[in-house]
């Protein structure tokens, strides 16, 4: 692991630790965090047993440090995330989504890896909808450069995602403007 990709993951970690529990993971795997999210919503008339509608999300967002991104590795980013993901998601009457979403961060990239990465995909309705959905989204970050790419379901969480690594991968590059001679 470089020390850039530590410093993002620690930037990362603790920007998403305001609002998810982060727990990191230690398996000797390019996974290097958890972080899970949990709300819940709900309208009631004069006293909380007379609910008129209620609705729960979720999110887990897993955090990689993927050094060299190449078709491999974005599969097996894929598979893993669905394979310890999908057993976490309860669709009942209130549950209104939860989203899996993977981070990966990498040094350098196979063309052909982000051109697979842009066309995962994976939904799943439970009942109609009337029990929720499960959806799929993926981003992995250039750490050298800050570009993003992302599948058609990352797309909502690129905005956000950019800032925070901005922040530290444009640090990191103004630190080594001021020492080179």
């Amino acid at each position: 692991m470089s020390q850039r990709s530590e410093q993002v993951l620690e930037e990362l970690k603790s920007a998403y630790a305001a609002y998810y529990d982060v727990e990191g993971v230690h398996d000797g795997s390019a996974l290097k965090a958890l972080c899970s999210y949990h709300t819940r919503d709900s309208q009631y008339v004069l006293v909380k047993k007379a609910e008129l509608w209620a609705a729960e999300n979720h999110e887990y967002l897993y955090l990689w440090d993927a050094e060299e991104l190449d078709g491999a590795m974005v599969e097996e980013i894929f598979q893993r995330t669905l394979a310890d993901g999908e057993p976490r998601v309860r669709p009942h009457s209130q549950h209104m989504y939860t989203y899996l979403t993977a981070v990966a961060l990498y040094s350098s990239a196979q063309p052909d890896a982000l051109a697979q990465l842009k066309k995962l995909k994976k939904r799943r309705e439970y009942k109609l909808s009337l029990h929720g959905w499960m959806e799929f989204r993926i981003a992995a970050v250039d750490l050298s450069t800050g570009e993003l790419t992302v599948n058609r379901a990352g797309r909502a969480l690129a905005k956000d995602l950019k800032r925070l690594t901005d922040r530290v991968i444009s640090a990191n590059h103004l630190g080594e403007e001021k020492n080179q001679p």
